[in-house]
């Protein structure tokens, strides 16, 4: 008898195992599921997420500004460069010897303008002297008129006393003529202000600049690539020599689908991981703005749509994000790189579309305004040297 109770109660404990493992695995599924879902709640449904996205920036394409023979190279692809570095040299005999040709040019002008303003004083004083002269002959006919009828003067010395106030009169008049000449050339002017020597000044700072591109600077700092040109090539104005990217100024650019964008708006913060560093690194950014249009109207093939066979495609729309720059310092990026972008969406006060608030230039190079620096101190001391005391 005793065999027989102990039997039902051994298949009692297995089963009661069983449904505890079955209550505690649905238990932990239900437990994961409200995880989840609170996750989902509190996180998820606030977040736009696309893997559509890609490292975005400036390429700086360097092209000559004058024709010429490339005489050195100093840099080559993945190179770092600075601000006004001398990237490529181009032959400079023919830009030295058109600068030498100005300031010759500059110096002969500042000579001619020079007999010009002496040309006014040399008339002036004829100018008096012709005075003097209508002076005098203007007495003697005065003197003589008078007489000539009492017969205190012959007829034939009247003539010739009237003859000579008459001349004195023209060439007076000549004179006076020749000088408002002169004058209208150099009025209102000194030798350095006179047109023609800023004609020649002109000369001088054109083929100095000239001669200051043959060195092809950067005009930002950052790190070369797609180096074309090569040692003794012959280059044209515009043509494709190297770039510059600046890899301190990057954005990304996440292409969304146009049904996630109801609630994106310009400045929600944005969290970033790239494949090259994985999940442990985390960018941060703003958004900056939605691009005007789809990738597909910007492509080289614009979509027809007008057509019988149409079939709807969801569009995706270039959303530009920022990169911070302490970030990129200690995790830099390059052009091209995939990104995964979740776009907090919580806050949506901001609009969608950017206002015109923008005042100042986002990026500017001084290299190009420097390259008439000194010219203007050559120019003075050529008038100096040659205009002497009517400097």
């Amino acid at each position: 008898m005793d065999n027989t109770q102990e039997q039902p109660k051994n298949k009692m404990k297995p089963n009661n195992k069983r449904n505890k493992l079955l209550i505690y695995t649905a238990s932990g599924f239900i437990l994961v599921g409200i995880i989840i879902f609170i996750y989902w709640v509190e996180v998820l449904r606030y977040e736009q997420y696309t893997n559509d996205a890609y490292v975005n920036g400036n390429m700086i394409e360097l092209t000559p500004q004058v024709p010429g023979i490339v005489t050195s190279i100093n840099v080559d692809n993945t190179e770092y460069v600075e601000e006004g570095q001398v990237l490529v040299e181009l032959d400079k005999t023919d830009s030295r010897l058109a600068f030498e040709k100005a300031k010759n040019s500059l110096a002969e002008t500042v000579r001619n303008v020079i007999q010009m303003f002496i040309q006014v004083e040399r008339l002036q004083a004829e100018l008096e002297q012709k005075d003097a002269e209508l002076y005098r002959a203007e007495k003697d006919y005065q003197n003589r008129v008078n007489l000539v009828g009492v017969g205190g003067v012959s007829r034939e010395e009247f003539e010739h006393v009237e003859a000579a106030f008459v001349g004195a009169q023209a060439s007076r008049k000549e004179t006076y003529h020749a000088l408002q000449e002169a004058i209208a050339l150099v009025q209102n002017t000194t030798v350095a202000t006179h047109p023609n020597v800023k004609k020649g000044a002109d000369g001088v700072r054109d083929t100095y600049v000239n001669l200051q591109r043959c060195d092809i600077l950067a005009p930002m700092s950052g790190y070369v690539a797609q180096r074309t040109v090569q040692l003794g090539e012959y280059v044209n104005v515009s043509q494709p020599l190297l770039a510059v990217i600046p890899l301190s100024e990057l954005w990304v650019d996440a292409n969304y689908k146009e049904i996630q964008l109801s609630r994106v708006r310009v400045g929600q913060s944005v969290r970033m991981t790239s494949d090259i560093y994985g999940r442990k690194v985390v960018f941060s950014g703003k958004v900056l703005g939605i691009n005007p249009g789809t990738g597909s109207v910007f492509s080289a093939l614009p979509p027809q749509n007008a057509t019988g066979n149409w079939i709807k495609i969801v569009q995706r729309v270039p959303v530009r994000v920022s990169l911070d720059s302490q970030q990129l310092k200690k995790h830099p990026l390059w052009l091209g790189l995939s990104m995964d972008v979740r776009v907090d969406i919580h806050d949506i006060s901001n609009e969608m579309l950017r206002e015109p608030s923008r005042l100042k230039p986002i990026y500017k190079t001084k290299i190009y305004k420097e390259q008439e620096e000194g010219v203007q101190a050559i120019i003075d001391k050529i008038i100096q040297e040659n205009a002497g005391s009517y400097e």
